[in-house]
């Protein structure tokens, strides 16, 4: 990965590629954004910068014995840490194959794809304390052949309380040679002694244009890659899962439609066995399916201001709404908003998930016809 193969956040590499060049390295960076922007492609291309020996119009070559080592995943000084399960039953390096083949064919790191190639189930994936320890361990070492010794940290918001107390100290006593990169999806849920000890770049949602080029890319035609940029809301995640056939946006688009139908009709049976249905697929994907719930239900209400160009369908929901979308009206709106919202916090807080979404889809019925 180089600098060169990056779109977007031009301003964090010229950064990033200024601490090298000047030689003031700190010994702990923070990248933080929102999740499907690129982070870590941009963690990646740091990295290789850092260690090329042959550093060419402020990039790195790609060709030298280090560069060829970062792309391929056996830089003896360059450590992953990431969230994993089994803590008592599986080490980070067991994970390591799984690990390399996600970077190379996830590369805006999606959580969602990363639990299911460790079949993590319903099991929120963590970094544990063991992990910790084990860095502890190696960053009192020496470097093994260059000059740095550097910790790559995904979702460091997902460490456990006792690891992240054992790297705050790390951070507070610092090896020389050793540098800590952290890159994080919620920067805000870090302990605040830990995001005060980092040097931070804000990484920014790309922008609609530079999505448009990633798409256009990847194969997709120019006219149906603007219609995704304007949906994905800068997050490369939610535009490939737009473009895609089988993508979660349509899935839940379905749910959806299904839903309101079911709501409409008064059909208490049938929306007993979709919440039944929606609760098996698990918490977190039930979480984002009623995220999905609050946005399009937003959507319907501003499409009856006949102001199109304040709405951001895809052209399956715009069919849709054309229909449904006088049922979301000032009436009805804000309560069916606040009942989304509180169902997408019980559900996270582990409450019984078939319960919470027939109680939901009753409500979402009371209301529909107001």
């Amino acid at each position: 990965m180089r600098f060169s193969d990056i779109i977007g956040h031009k301003s964090t590499i010229d950064s990033l590629r200024d601490l090298v060049d000047t030689d003031r390295l700190p010994h702990a960076i923070l990248m933080g954004g929102q999740e499907g922007i690129g982070k870590m492609r941009v963690a990646r291309a740091f990295v290789s910068y850092l260690y090329c020996l042959d550093k060419k119009n402020g990039d790195s070559c790609g060709k030298c014995p280090a560069c060829l080592q970062n792309a391929h995943h056996n830089n003896p000084d360059v450590h992953y840490i990431f969230p994993r399960t089994g803590a008592n039953t599986k080490s980070t390096e067991s994970f390591l194959p799984q690990w390399y083949e996600f970077l190379d064919k996830n590369p805006y790191m999606s959580k969602e794809e990363w639990a299911r190639a460790i079949d993590a189930g319903n099991t929120v994936p963590v970094i544990y304390r063991s992990d910790a320890t084990e860095i502890s361990r190696t960053a009192a070492l020496s470097s093994f052949a260059y000059r740095y010794k550097t910790y790559v940290i995904w979702m460091p918001e997902r460490m456990q309380p006792q690891c992240a107390n054992a790297l705050l100290k790390l951070l507070e006593e610092p090896f020389p040679d050793t540098i800590f990169l952290l890159v994080s999806n919620a920067p805000g849920n870090l302990l605040p002694t830990i995001f005060s000890r980092t040097q931070r770049f804000n990484l920014k949602p790309l922008k609609d244009e530079e999505v448009c080029s990633i798409l256009v890319a990847d194969g997709i035609s120019f006219p149906e890659a603007q219609e995704v940029a304007a949906l994905s809301e800068g997050n490369m995640i939610k535009a490939f899962d737009i473009a895609g056939e089988g993508g979660e946006i349509k899935e839940f688009s379905a749910l959806y439609m299904q839903m309101m139908r079911l709501a409409y009709a008064r059909n208490a049976g049938g929306l007993r066995m979709l919440s039944d249905s929606i609760a098996a697929m698990g918490r977190e994907k039930t979480a984002r399916y009623l995220a999905y719930c609050a946005r399009l239900t937003r959507e319907n209400f501003i499409y009856n201001l006949k102001n199109p160009e304040l709405n951001a369908m895809t052209r399956g929901e715009e069919q849709f709404s054309v229909r449904f979308s006088p049922f979301i009206n000032y009436k009805n709106v804000e309560r069916l908003i606040t009942e989304i919202q509180r169902a997408h916090d019980d559900i996270l807080r582990n409450a019984n998930g078939k319960l919470v979404m027939f109680d939901f889809m009753l409500k979402v019925m009371l209301q529909l016809r107001k």
